[in-house]
């Protein structure tokens, strides 16, 4: 009795994690990357890098963006090119020859695999596609023509390449099936896990002790985009309500005019010092509200990491927030037109009533344990996988 090749079980399954960022660099796509490749190896198989990998393309293509942006006052979008999507696809189909493997996972790298040849099943993850960016995010509105064009071109090539695509939300999967016709039945929607090592425990969050003040924490690198100056706002209106509260700011100066004695500023922590990790980490257990009111966000990890400590989240209704954040249960959604003083009443009404703040704790930190992490996420990944290299567990004649 014999198995198959395509018989392979799925701790002997050989995954291409083929990426052009490096999977060991803690900073790689928001530290995501590396806990995706750590989470596979735990629980689909054995894991491959096939990354990093990079060109003089991308100084050739980012000295033309300047001169279009110079002479045209258009941008040229360089991580959706077709001059470095063919560069990606000698490097990697020469790596894949040297380096054979049951199934590609390519998470955010549809440049590096639209133009690859390759008969290897692939496994295409993103959390947003590049029709859902036009017009959502500032950096995505102002690309000429061509540039948009090669854009979704690279988008819809490895959409129809794939041959099972997971996002972490409806939003991004909505995206991808009206814009560039991607199958439902390829498509897999669950979200991300929270970028840390050491999980507070429940007694940890149980002990958490609410002080005379209210101690907010705003946690992103684009103070702008994040929504700082509402979160500011928001800090204003509970002092001059009457409420005690601070603001602790991670991630991003706040130009000058933000500023306020209750206001502390940490411009950047790095995740790949143990210490700055656990910097970051005894501030989620030690804050009472997680505010971001980002305008455009295609998840946030960041929620999810609110949650591993049990902290509500208050942000508004965006992209893909509402997939991370249940409104009114593990924190609070709000419509576009709220402002400062409108986050400021919901925080005031939670506050004071202990036994509802005491719930949405509860909810957020088993939203976590249930849905938030990494070995849920890499559960339901290796599933995908799996069905995507075909593997037969059971011995054939």
């Amino acid at each position: 009795m014999t198995l198959s090749l395509a018989s392979k079980t799925p701790d002997t399954v050989k995954i291409g994690f083929l990426t052009s960022h490096d999977p060991t660099d803690r900073r790689a796509w928001s530290g995501i990357i590396h806990y995706l490749a750590t989470s596979l190896a735990k629980h689909a198989g054995e894991v491959v890098y096939l990354g990093p990998a990079s060109s003089d393309r991308e100084t050739q293509l980012e000295n033309w963006d300047r001169r279009c942006r110079h002479y045209l006052g258009k941008s040229y979008d360089v991580s959706h090119s077709l001059y470095l999507s063919s560069g990606y696809a000698d490097i990697f189909y020469s790596r894949l020859q040297k380096t054979p493997v049951d199934v590609i996972f390519a998470p955010v790298a549809s440049t590096e695999i639209a133009l690859l040849k390759t008969s290897i099943p692939i496994v295409y993850m993103s959390d947003t596609t590049f029709a859902a960016m036009q017009g959502y995010y500032r950096e995505f509105s102002n690309f000429f023509a061509l540039s948009r064009f090669e854009a979704n071109f690279i988008e819809r090539s490895t959409v129809r390449k794939a041959t099972r695509l997971i996002y972490p939300s409806q939003w991004a999967a909505d995206s991808a099936s009206k814009d560039y016709g991607a199958g439902k039945d390829k498509i897999h929607v669950f979200p991300m896990g929270a970028n840390i090592d050491t999980v507070p425990t429940d007694e940890q969050i149980s002990n958490r002790q609410r002080g005379d003040h209210i101690r907010l924490l705003f946690v992103g690198v684009d103070w702008h985009r994040k929504g700082g100056q509402v979160a500011f706002e928001t800090l204003k209106a509970l002092k001059q309500s009457g409420i005690p509260a601070s603001l602790t700011v991670v991630g991003c100066v706040p130009p000058a005019e933000f500023s306020d004695p209750s206001i502390t500023v940490i411009p950047f922590l790095n995740k790949n010092n143990p210490d700055e990790r656990k910097q970051l980490s005894d501030l989620y257990l030690n804050s009472d509200f997680f505010i971001l009111p980002t305008r455009a966000e295609c998840m946030g990890i960041v929620f999810c990491e609110a949650a591993a400590s049990g902290l509500p989240s208050l942000a508004y209704a965006t992209g893909g927030v509402p997939s991370v954040i249940e409104h009114n249960r593990t924190g609070y959604l709000f419509d576009l037109n709220a402002n400062g003083a409108d986050y400021a009443q919901t925080i005031t009404e939670l506050w004071r009533d202990t036994q509802r703040l005491d719930a949405m704790v509860a909810a957020s930190r088993e939203r976590f344990k249930k849905h938030l992490n990494w070995d849920v996420w890499g559960r339901q990944a290796a599933s995908v996988i799996h069905q995507a290299a075909g593997i037969v567990t059971q011995a054939i004649e």
